[in-house]
């Protein structure tokens, strides 16, 4: 029958044109397939007339679920109590299903449920390039123009800003993300946002700032939608394969992506060291290095003197440089934020004691291992 007919139910009496002739048949069965099929016995027309009133018939709304979307984002510790070798996901479809099934599999079989994303991301890409951005300040300069796919965005006071509100990301073309604070959401048209009053690099992102990010770079706001996945800490490296759709639907389902990814552990990544200063003794000729190292968590009290260690033991990575961006001439490894450089040892690199000399620190975890450096050229400004 065609679909036209999906009201009729066993019981129902229809009349049946066959050679000519009309015969009234009672329905006993029905079957739905890619057409409609019913089972038939003979009927009087007087039954006809009893059993088959017009009537409609609900039927249950089929949704039809467009592709799923998925970011993939190596991002550091958040707040500090999260696992710190976890990856994050987050997912975008239309219409959302509810939640997002994530499965994943060390091959292209075999697929096992790993986490459920439970809310979808508010999330969009931005309008124009974006440019870098002072640190550890406010970044009054620049403004990022972002068209939404999904959700709002809200300005909040500065007080709100400096206790967490309004953490947002944004992808290079390299796939490293820029967290960022926005203090103000300027609604320009439906969807679409100027971001002003920055905190740039957050969480030592500042790595992943370009000249500029180029326009179309995906933005999510980072709140509860942005899921960890379920790792170990000796995944972290491995390219694995994930398979993300509706909870309500097959991994087969057109529904579904796919995608292989090797999550870094930024958790784990040790921060860049900052305040790097070198000092020259006029009488030896000798250098002394100086730095103050960064903390991946807990360090945003005002009362301790310095900020907690944050790794197992304190250990950096310090390179001499021939010149800015040149070669490396020595690398050295260090437990302490200090370096002396004696005259002795610049002959050795040098051939002669430097007025100035470009140095390159990391701090080094025992897990991670280096972690971004900072670069510096030092002066002697008594010369």
């Amino acid at each position: 029958m065609p679909p036209s007919r999906l009201a009729l139910e066993p019981g129902d009496v229809v009349t049946l044109d066959a050679g000519g002739r009309d015969y009234p048949l009672r329905l006993t069965e029905t079957r739905d397939a890619t057409s409609r099929r019913s089972k038939r016995a003979r009927s009087s027309r007087s039954i006809s007339r009893r059993c088959a009133p017009e009537k409609e018939r609900e039927f249950d709304v089929v949704t039809v679920y467009g592709p799923t979307d998925a970011y993939f984002m190596d991002l550091p510790l958040l707040r500090g109590d999260e696992a710190p070798h976890v990856g994050y996901i987050a997912a975008q479809a239309e219409p959302w299903p509810g939640a997002v099934a994530v499965y994943r599999s060390p091959s292209t079989s075999g697929y096992a449920l790993n986490t459920l994303v439970g809310a979808r991301a508010t999330s969009g890409k931005s309008v124009f390039g974006f440019y870098s951005g002072p640190l550890h300040r406010f970044d009054r300069s620049n403004v990022l123009r972002v068209k939404l796919d999904f959700g709002e965005l809200e300005s909040v006071t500065e007080e709100a800003l400096l206790n967490g509100a309004n953490v947002a990301g944004i992808e290079n073309e390299d796939g490293d993300w820029e967290l960022f604070q926005f203090q103000t959401a300027d609604l320009i048209e439906t969807g679409t946002y100027d971001l002003s009053g920055l905190l740039r690099g957050m969480s030592g992102t500042e790595g992943a700032m370009r000249d500029p990010v180029a326009p179309g770079a995906r933005f999510i706001l980072v709140n509860s939608a942005v899921t960890p996945l379920n790792m170990r800490p000796d995944e972290i490296g491995l390219a694995l394969s994930y398979k993300y759709g509706p909870t309500t639907e097959g991994l087969d389902a057109a529904s579904y992506g796919t995608r292989t990814h090797a999550f870094q552990g930024l958790g784990l990544r040790p921060l860049r060291p900052v305040h790097l200063q070198g000092k020259r003794d006029p009488e030896t000729g000798d250098w002394m290095f100086l730095w103050v190292r960064r903390t991946r968590a807990g360090g945003d009290s005002w009362q301790g003197l310095e900020v907690p260690l944050g790794e197992d033991e304190e250990r950096y990575q310090l390179d001499i440089l021939d010149g800015p961006g040149g070669d490396v001439l020595r690398t050295v490894d260090l437990t302490a934020p200090a370096f002396l450089y004696s005259a002795t040892t610049q002959n050795a690199d040098f051939g002669a004691p430097q007025w100035n000399v470009n140095i390159r620190v990391a701090q080094v975890s025992p897990v991670y291992g280096p972690g971004p450096a900072a670069e510096q050229l030092t002066y002697d400004y008594q010369h």
